[in-house]
């Protein structure tokens, strides 16, 4: 079921409305601040997650951590990412990862 932000016009707050699909979203409703149907809705982050397993087991992952949180050229974006340690190190592995198979798919003869 989508979700959507609307923002009133008259006291600027945000109402969030779901609607069972995307067709039926209506282009305003009332406001649950202060009643009004004076709203807009916008434009908002969208996040999902789609399944798909690991590029690498839980035991590299465990032993890379430390690694790179002390790198220098990774330990900024180690320090500025977003969620837990576990996941930091995941989405650094997932980065790595990526970049070796391009490395690798420009070297390797077919």
């Amino acid at each position: 079921m989508p979700l959507y932000e609307y923002r009133c016009r008259r006291c600027q707050s945000l109402t969030e409305a779901y609607w069972p699909s995307v067709n039926s979203a209506a282009r305003a409703v009332r406001c649950e601040q202060c009643g009004s149907h004076a709203t807009t809705k916008i434009i908002s982050n969208v996040s999902f997650k789609i399944a798909q397993g690991a590029m690498y087991n839980d035991e590299f992952l465990h032993r890379a951590k430390p690694f790179l949180g002390k790198q220098k050229e990774t330990a900024e974006m180690f320090a500025e990412a977003k969620g837990s340690e576990d996941a930091k190190t995941f989405q650094m592995a997932e980065r790595i990862g990526k970049r070796i198979d391009r490395a690798l798919a420009r070297r390797v003869p077919r």
